[in-house]
């Protein structure tokens, strides 16, 4: 694995960051967001994809790790809990999650940061100046599902978490507060009535992932349950309006999908790995005229 680092062509620069998953080189925006940044610092670094089966990551960390010019970088589906358990150690947040979308080198040592939970809750937060006072409820409950509940618990009425695997709802439920409970899918009409924030982090609707919606055979009556100033928040961004999205927008509802949240994440991802390279303001302004 050391080898296959020493002799990649894509490393040309003195230190370089990499996001991790199994197909970023399929799209993933994390490159094109820190090489912008990277540019903007002055820096003799670069990001690029690094595609790792489950089984290969172990190997991969570790050859990471032992790679000085290595300086951190992104964590993708479906690594993001796996990986928390090959690092040094984890920021607080992280081991509260349990998950990690982001490393940065601090010495000899790796470390794992969550910052998909505030890339998520500062793009919602804006739309939804009155969030604190509403209920959400959140579907899927991933490495990037329990960062954005782990939040979003902090910020609303109320939150209701659903999974796949109901055990798992359960489970995030007790460990995220009292006004958070678990509900089974599919989600009823009447769950939903008093939603004011539906938040789908599931990969139903991705361009590479599950068709249709996280709503099931009844999505249509589900949107329709919805009071009509209730925001419908998507973290995909690929494609850009997914399924769900068009169901909310066809009856009026806001919506808005995961692209926010992939830039403030980033943007936050980077300064860690780069402290004191620019500001966050500046990181963030370098990143979204990358596009």
């Amino acid at each position: 694995m050391q080898d296959f680092l020493d002799n990649d062509p894509r490393i040309t620069t003195s230190k370089y960051a990499a996001i991790l998953g199994l197909t970023p080189s399929k799209g993933a925006r994390s490159p094109l967001l820190w090489n912008a940044a990277f540019t903007a610092a002055s820096l003799d670094a670069a990001m690029v994809p690094m595609d790792v089966t489950p089984a290969n990551l172990a190997g991969l960390v570790a050859a990471l790790k032992a790679d000085t010019r290595y300086i951190g970088g992104a964590v993708a589906v479906p690594h993001k809990q796996a990986i928390a358990k090959l690092l040094d150690r984890l920021e607080p947040e992280a081991e509260r999650i349990g998950a990690v979308n982001a490393i940065y080198r601090d010495g000899d040592q790796l470390v794992g940061a969550n910052t998909d939970g505030a890339g998520a809750l500062s793009q919602i937060a804006d739309a939804l100046p009155d969030l604190a006072s509403r209920k959400a409820v959140l579907i899927g409950l991933g490495g990037a599902g329990i960062a954005v509940a782990a939040y979003l618990a902090g910020a609303v009425k109320e939150l209701v978490v659903a999974n796949r695997t109901p055990a798992k709802a359960e489970e995030a439920a007790e460990k995220l507060g009292t006004h958070v409970s678990a509900a089974a899918l599919p989600l009823t009409a009447g769950l939903l009535s008093d939603c004011g924030v539906l938040v789908n982090c599931t990969s139903a609707g991705y361009q590479d992932g599950d068709a249709g919606t996280p709503l099931g055979a009844d999505a249509d009556a589900l949107i329709a349950a919805l009071p009509k100033d209730a925001l419908v928040y998507d973290i995909i961004y690929q494609p850009a309006e997914t399924p769900l999205m068009k169901l909310a927008a066809a009856r009026g509802l806001k919506t808005q999908n995961g692209l926010g949240m992939n830039l403030d994440q980033a943007v936050i991802a980077f300064q860690k790995a780069n402290p004191g390279a620019l500001s966050i303001d500046a990181i963030r302004d370098a990143m979204r005229n990358a596009g």
